[in-house]
């Protein structure tokens, strides 16, 4: 079905991509403050009242257009708690070896001390909610003994952050998939993590 706006007419699916993608990439190049919402409606090619129909104000839209672009590159929300820390791994190490997720992470961090509500936002509606899945998978990864029986989800989950901020934001050079997929292997080992030995 066609979304429609609030006058009743239908929504243009394309105009929807190109505003989310133009507003991803000026947050990238520019930060949020040097973004605004007509430089998002020029960039993508639409009038600045198309832009306003679907977003309240310009937090709203940098935080769908990250999450856009999260969402091509790991398994819908629903789907991960399914999946095993063993099984999450390629996905980890395909999205963070992307250019854009070592850029978008610092201009995220680096909005914090003057866009706080940005980072706010981002947090409750993008980072807590696969928190709360990812400790659920810790605990169950925890309970079936290939992780440490102390083992706290939430510190874990930071420790794990942390690193993975410390290595794609304050190192110099960026990892390939297969090199960040060896680093978080390694990062895993170092918290205990003995993934299950399957016979062939």
């Amino acid at each position: 079905m066609t979304a429609r706006n609030a006058g009743g007419r239908p929504r243009d699916p394309e105009n929807d991509v190109a505003i989310l993608r133009a507003a991803l990439e000026l947050l990238i190049e520019r930060g949020p403050d040097g973004t605004s919402i007509e430089q998002v409606a020029k960039r993508a090619g639409v009038a600045r009242l198309t832009v306003y129909r679907r977003f309240a104000n310009k937090d709203e839209l940098l935080i769908k257009a990250v999450e856009a672009a999260r969402l091509t590159t790991e398994p819908r929300l629903g789907d991960i708690g399914a999946l095993s820390i063993e099984e999450m791994l390629d996905f980890w190490s395909n999205a963070l070896s992307q250019i854009h997720a070592r850029q978008l992470l610092a201009r995220l961090v680096g909005s914090l001390p003057d866009n706080p509500t940005l980072f706010r936002t981002y947090w409750d509606a993008y980072v807590e909610p696969r928190r709360a899945v990812f400790a659920k998978i810790i605990e169950r990864e925890r309970d079936a003994g290939q992780l440490p029986p102390d083992t706290d989800p939430q510190v874990f989950q930071d420790l794990v952050g942390g690193a993975v901020f410390y290595r794609l934001v304050i190192t110099p050079d960026p990892l390939p998939a297969d090199g960040m997929r060896d680093y978080l292997r390694s990062l895993l080992s170092h918290l205990g993590y003995r993934p299950e030995k399957r016979s062939d």
